[in-house]
């Protein structure tokens, strides 16, 4: 299961970090990450849920450190950055779990035909 997450998170953040393609790959790339992570592991509903959980926690660190990083440079609050990372890891969170499961259902329907 972790091995699933870590996979979709590096790929969550390979999505992010890769120059011009992050323009498209950006917004949907914890979906990506989270299908990736799901057909690898076959994963059911709730596996689903934590490894959405734990692409979140896994990209938690470099969310703060590029957000921190923003803000010391464009003085910003630390109310502000607590918003912005905490928006960033729901959406990890929530396009993870669902990308796992559609990835999890989408493995499991090709296993079982």
């Amino acid at each position: 299961m972790f091995k699933a997450a870590f996979v979709g998170a590096a790929v969550t953040l390979a999505c992010i970090l890769i120059p011009i393609v992050h323009f498209v790959t950006a917004v949907p790339s914890p979906l990506i990450g989270g299908y990736m992570a799901g057909t690898r592991s076959a994963c059911t509903q709730g596996q689903a849920l934590l490894i959405g959980l734990l692409m979140a926690v896994l990209l938690l660190f470099p969310a703060v450190i590029a957000v921190m990083g923003v803000a010391l440079f464009a003085q910003l609050s630390a109310n502000f950055v607590l918003v912005v990372v905490g928006a960033a890891v729901l959406w990890v969170f929530a396009g993870g779990t669902v990308g796992a499961a559609l990835g999890g259902a989408s493995a499991r329907r090709s296993a079982a035909s």
